[in-house]
Parts: C-alpha cells; sequence; structure tokens
C-alpha cells in the first residue's frame, strides 16, 4: 500500500478490500473480485460459495506524537464460506494481510447446516498509520 493517506482518508476496509481483490492467486481460489463484500453479504450471493466478506470491528486511534494522533488501530474479521476449500483460501488471505502488518486473531470454524458450507472467519487487527507531511 504505497499511496499516501491523511489520518482522516485512512479506510482499513478499503485497505484489505483492495489488497485481495487485486491478488491472482486468491482470485483463482474465489472465482472472481464479485466474491468478496464489504459489510454483508447480498442473499443471491448466499448460496454461491466461495464467498469472501469483510467487515470492520473496531478502529481507535493510535501512535501519538507531539500530542497528535498519527494512526489508527485497526480489527477486521474476514469470513469464507466454502463447500470445500474455506481453509485454503483464508490462509491465503491470512498470508496476504501479513503483507499489511496485519495479524490473525479469534478464529471461528462453523458448519453451516443450512447452506451446507462452512465458515472459515479470522479477525485481524493492525496498525495503520498516517503519512506524517499530511498531518501539518
Amino acid at each position: 500500500m504505497s499511496e499516501v493517506k491523511g489520518l482522516y482518508d485512512i479506510d482499513s476496509l478499503d485497505i484489505a478490500y483492495q489488497l485481495l481483490i487485486n491478488n491472482e492467486e486468491l482470485m483463482g481460489l474465489a472465482g472472481s473480485p464479485d466474491k468478496v463484500f464489504k459489510y454483508h453479504v447480498p442473499e443471491e450471493h448466499r448460496e454461491k460459495s466461495p464467498i469472501i466478506r469483510l467487515h470492520p470491528i473496531s478502529e481507535l486511534p493510535t501512535e501519538y506524537a507531539d500530542n497528535q494522533q498519527l494512526g489508527w488501530d485497526c480489527i477486521l474479521q474476514i469470513d469464507v464460506w466454502d463447500s470445500q476449500n474455506a481453509r485454503k483460501i483464508a490462509l491465503k488471505i491470512n498470508e496476504l494481510m501479513k503483507t499489511i502488518d496485519f495479524k490473525q486473531s479469534t478464529p471461528t470454524y462453523e458448519f453451516d447446516e443450512e447452506t451446507y458450507l462452512i465458515r472459515d472467519g479470522r479477525r485481524y487487527r493492525g496498525t495503520i498509520l498516517a503519512d506524517k507531511d499530511l498531518q501539518e
């Protein structure tokens, strides 16, 4: 993520979304960027696996210098639903999230008896700093 961002221009959800949809290997596993959603999965897509959903959990001010906030401490939830490869897709996402210094915590695994899909949900936490030159 080489784009320069001011503190209030930072969108952790969009940073992660762009990271995922622009990765050829992940899109090969998922099928296309049309399988990746922010916040919620529209009903008409809920049974067309694989499905990837991202949503923010927390975004707290962090990293201060000279009494000015420099960044955000972010927690994102990324869920993968698939009939067979949920873990493989989730592990690729884990690898990608590490490239922006987001670390995984709180995994959730479950089987949905209505859709017969496996859910692999993981939370990621990281700090995104603003460009110092844009703070002044």
